[in-house]
This record gives C-alpha cells, structure tokens and sequence, in this order.
C-alpha cells in the first residue's frame, strides 16, 4: 500500500505543475514554433487630415504686340507691366520687356478620407492602389506698391486657392518588420483652384498710355486699371512617400508626403470702368502644392 500511495502521489504532483506552466511557456519550449505573422492583403478605408503650402510665383506679362504695319510698338499693358517690374527692381538690364512677377505664398488646411487595395508580395513587399478626395483651404495673397514714376503710384496685386483636390495613385512598400510599412506612391491629381490679380493706381494722378502704342489704357487715380479672375479644374501628377504602422489587426496609422502639380493656371486682366481702353496683361499662376498629412485607415 505504501508504494501504490506513494506512485500517485508523484503522478499527482506532475499533473499539478503541467498545469501551472502557462501555455505561452510551454510553447516557446517547442521546437518549430510558428509565430503569426500580421497580413497586410485586403480593402481598407480611412481619413486623413494635414496642412499644404505653395511657394510658387504669379509671373505678368504684358500685350507685347507689334503694329501689323511696321512690325515695332508695343501694347499698353506691356508699359504697365515694364514700370511694376522696374519699380521692383527685379528688371534685367539687357531686357525689352521683362516679366514682373510676385510669389503669393500659399498655406492652409487639407483634410478627407482614402480607399485603395494591398497585395501582399511574398513577406517583405507590398503592392496597391489608392484614391482620395480632400477638402483644401490653401490659399495666399499679396501686394506690391511700386515707387512714384513721373507722380504715378502703381499697385499690384495676386491671389491664390486651391479649393479641393484628388488623387489616383499606385503604391509599392517595403515592411521594415511585420507590422511597419515604408512606401512610395504617384499616379494622377486633379483640383479645382481660384486665381485672380488686378493692376491699379493708387494715387490721385491718373495715367493716360495712349499715343504711338498698339493698345491703349486710359486709367484715372485711385482706380483699378486691370484685373481679372479665373476658376478651373485642372489634372496634374502626384508623387510622395511616407511610413504606415499596423496598431491593431485591423486599423492601422500613417504619416505621408505628397507634391502635386496641376500645371499653370492664366488669368487674363483687362481693364475696368472707370479706366477705358483695350490693352491688356496676363498672369501665369503656378498649381503646385506639397502635403504633409496623418491618417487612420480601417481594414475592411
């Protein structure tokens, strides 16, 4: 009897201290031990919220119009535009008719959501697409004041919006571990934007370019000369990069960069009552932007 007690007791005891081993323990003693590895392939959806700016210049240009008889002469918004440019100072010397241009800075929110697809390529690679619809206010503005020229006091101002903007994009990305992904993007752009500029005197001394120019512009003081506006959407290209993080099996977080270029956008001035003639001055504002932004996605 002894014996037989003491064969259970151990068994018992052995029994006893199984179960007190957890069963993560028991599984790092395993050999072979496969460890779930987290799958990036699948839908996901998400917004996504970050501020742009633009840099970029407003260039005027002038009528430059030669008579169709002689072949010499020049218009008169190209006189306009010679003056702000000199006035300042960013005229070259050696040239006719240099561009005066001015830099309206741009900044502003940025916000919407994103859907796209991800394949997963063998462990370390992930392909797919993305698209996106954003709320834009990036928007800027400027002024210039040129210097008296013969009593005259010319001004200049530019404005500039993009309202709202999309994309279309492929993705290719490396996972630096399981769950953090760094990656590249480009595709399609597109967006509606506002610009519009306006050349004025504001001084009491009107300004008459009339005699011996292709075109003419009769401005009296403390009036708007020329301006004008314009509202358009237009399709570009998109290029970026940025890092997203896997928090939960199925939400992950991401930080991003995109430039977009939608092209240029020209706004035509012409001139406005009270002032009289038919000269006239374009404006070739930039439509290219840089996004940084953060996001949350949601795999479906």
């Amino acid at each position: 009897m002894g014996a037989l007690n003491m064969r259970r007791l151990i068994a018992a005891g052995v029994v006893v201290s199984s179960m007190m081993l957890s069963p993560p323990a028991l599984a790092d003693d395993l050999p072979g031990r496969v460890t779930a590895v987290y799958g990036w392939t699948g839908w996901y959806g998400g917004v996504n919220a970050g501020h742009g700016w633009q840099d970029e210049s407003a260039a005027f240009t002038g009528d430059h119009l030669a008579d169709p008889v002689t072949g010499v002469g020049r218009g008169a918004g190209t006189v306009f535009t010679d003056n702000l440019a000199i006035g300042s100072l960013q005229a070259d010397p050696d040239a006719t008719n240099p561009t005066y241009r001015q830099s309206p800075r741009a900044s502003g929110f940025t916000g919407g959501g994103q859907i796209g697809y991800n394949w997963q390529i063998e462990r370390k690679w992930i392909a797919g697409f993305e698209a996106d619809l954003q709320y834009a206010n990036i928007k800027g503005d400027t002024l210039f004041k040129a210097p008296d020229e013969g009593g005259v006091t010319l001004s200049a101002a530019s404005s500039h919006q993009l309202d709202w903007y999309g994309t279309l994009r492929g993705r290719i990305g490396y996972l630096l571990s399981d769950r953090l992904l760094a990656f590249g993007t480009g595709g399609l752009a597109y967006g509606g934007t506002k610009s519009q500029a306006a050349i004025s005197i504001i001084g009491p001394l009107g300004w008459s370019v009339d005699g011996g120019f292709v075109t003419r512009i009769i401005c009296p003081g403390f009036t708007t000369c020329l301006a004008g506006s314009s509202s358009q959407v237009s399709v570009g290209w998109t290029a970026g990069g940025g890092l997203e993080y896997a928090v939960l099996p199925n939400i992950t977080i991401r930080s991003e960069y995109l430039h977009i270029d939608l092209g240029d956008q020209n706004v035509k001035l012409t001139v406005q009552s009270p002032a009289t003639g038919n000269g006239f001055v374009n404006v070739k504002f930039s439509n290219a932007y840089d996004i940084v932004r953060m996001g949350m996605n949601f795999r479906f």
